[in-house]
């Protein structure tokens, strides 16, 4: 048996194997091509940018317009995945030998012309040479395109991507068609207007407007050319540039500009949300009626919520909704002046009727904040709803007259006089006295740190309201002391005759003059002790 015998089994495993091995290269070579022809080093799809041109129609007839696209490389490559699916071998041998050996072998039941048990065929063989005219070992298969899981999955997210941004792109140049046409109509308008002041429709806003549409525009055109890096940027510019134009006066704006400029914002709020869904965009000029109307519901909201609440407040809270919302709904479908006044003169009436509910205890840091939300809110809907008008403040509990002022300034003089009517009068005691005098100090810092916002109709600021009361605890301390030294010294050494007069007048200065700052129902005012006669 020459070299050429080889056994008939390793002949057909060689033709197998050869199959095998050709489907592992194509495995690999398609691995490699994913590898380098579809992902940059840090991982991102490689892009394929081109540009093609297309007629549009336009009211000047037909253009031709250029159009920039990028799309995933891979997403327009086909990986060569093949698979085997058929392989058929056939070839021709020449039998050499055949041998029994013992190992594996199946077992027969039929017994005759069989192998027995334990024992199986060797053959020995070899392919026909050449020479012979039926040499031949012939493989036939069938290739076929196959998706892998992982690669078809890969196809599908890379799809995705362009399908995504072809509906988004879709999406944007349809609000951006729309913002066109607007900003046309606003901006010519505004061109055309030759008006002069603090109203809408002066010259000086063409190039601020110029800006707001360049932001918008050049968005579009970067989302199309796929740099979507730039967008941010100029969403902020158009926030920024919005801030600029916040001085519009509602009341110089004529309405059909009012309605451009709303038209305006609304078209560019689109773009944006279809650029960068959910960030907040930017308006300018006042609010509409409407907006102050929901302003002024949040803040009775708010204060309906605030602690410490007030019996009956929640009911007039609802009777000043009641009286905003039918000046609204007035002004909204342009009913006469008169119905608009008549709704101010109802809020009013309830706005007295809370004013008249306060008192001091009340008046929480979170209630006051509450309460001076609302009156800003009453204040500017208002004012939309009748120009010039300032509504009656609901807060007015801690606010004073001229009459009241003056009243506390007086008060002051009269803590005065008895103390140094009394020092004069006496040598000794000194120390009840020195203490009176003292707290009056305390009385006179506290009127410094409440008088100027009470002066100017305002309410008492917080910081400055914690110091009256601090100065209170020190007064009523002052005058604790003072009277245990009436009562250990005093007594033996002062006239009740010439004391107790001073000490009444004392009482009934302090008493009004602190019922000005604080609630005096809750934290009474100590007062000078009478001596009783012997």
């Amino acid at each position: 048996m020459s070299d050429d015998d080889v056994p008939v089994g390793t002949l057909l495993g060689a033709a197998y194997q050869a199959v095998v091995h050709g489907q592992s290269l194509a495995a690999r070579e398609a691995v490699e091509l994913v590898r380098e022809l579809g992902f940059e080093k840090d991982g991102t799809a490689k892009p394929f940018r081109f540009a093609y041109q297309r007629t549009e129609a336009t009211e000047d007839g037909p253009q031709v317009r250029t159009v920039h696209a990028t799309v995933p490389l891979l997403s327009l490559v086909n990986p060569p995945a093949i698979s085997i699916d058929k392989a058929a071998i056939s070839m021709s041998l020449h039998l050499i030998s055949q041998s029994t050996e013992n190992g594996s072998a199946y077992t027969s039941t039929s017994g005759s012309g069989v192998p027995a048990e334990g024992t199986m065929p060797r053959l020995k063989g070899r392919i026909v040479h050449k020479s012979d005219k039926n040499a031949t070992l012939t493989i036939e298969s069938t290739l076929k395109q196959r998706d892998l899981l992982g690669s078809s999955r890969l196809s599908q997210l890379l799809d995705a991507a362009v399908s995504d941004r072809d509906s988004v792109w879709y999406q944007v140049l349809e609000q951006a068609e729309a913002f066109r046409t607007a900003a046309a109509a606003f901006i010519d308008t505004v061109a055309r207007d030759d008006s002069t002041g603090s109203g809408v429709g002066v010259r000086e806003w063409l190039q601020q407007l110029w800006q707001l549409k360049e932001s918008v525009t050049d968005a579009v055109s970067a989302y199309r050319d796929g740099l979507l890096e730039k967008i941010p940027q100029l969403h902020q510019n158009w926030n920024n540039q919005c801030q600029k134009l916040t001085w519009i006066d509602r009341h110089t704006e004529p309405e059909t500009m009012t309605q451009l400029r709303w038209t305006f914002i609304a078209a560019a709020r689109n773009v944006w949300n279809a650029l960068l869904p959910g960030a907040p965009v930017a308006e300018f000029g006042p609010p509409t009626v409407e907006q102050l109307r929901l302003r002024f519901e949040a803040a009775v909201a708010a204060l309906r919520d605030a602690p410490p609440g007030l019996e009956g407040l929640p009911e007039r809270l609802r009777d000043l909704e009641g009286a905003v919302a039918q000046g609204c709904i007035a002004r909204k479908y342009e009913q006469p002046e008169t119905v608009v006044t008549e709704t101010l003169d109802r809020y009013n009436e309830t706005a007295e009727a809370i004013r008249e509910m306060w008192s001091p205890s009340l008046q929480s840091p979170e209630s006051r904040t509450a309460q001076d939300g609302l009156a800003a809110a009453a204040e500017a809907v208002w004012d939309a709803l009748v120009r010039g008008t300032v509504p009656v403040d609901f807060r007015a509990d801690t606010r004073m007259s001229s009459e009241e002022i003056d009243e506390c300034t007086r008060s002051l003089r009269q803590l005065e006089e008895p103390a140094k009517q009394l020092r004069d009068l006496y040598d000794q005691p000194k120390a009840p006295l020195n203490q009176m005098i003292k707290a009056r100090e305390h009385a006179c810092t506290a009127w410094d740190a409440a008088k100027e916002a009470l002066q100017l109709g305002k309410r008492i600021p917080d910081k400055s309201m914690q110091d009256v009361r601090k100065r209170f605890g020190y007064f009523n301390g002052l005058i604790d002391d003072a009277n245990w030294g009436v009562d250990k010294y005093g007594k033996s050494r002062i006239q009740p005759d010439a004391w107790n007069p001073a000490a009444r007048a004392w009482n009934e200065a302090a008493r009004p003059f602190w019922s000005h700052l604080i609630d005096t129902e809750l934290d009474p005012v100590t007062e000078v002790a009478y001596l009783d006669s012997p």
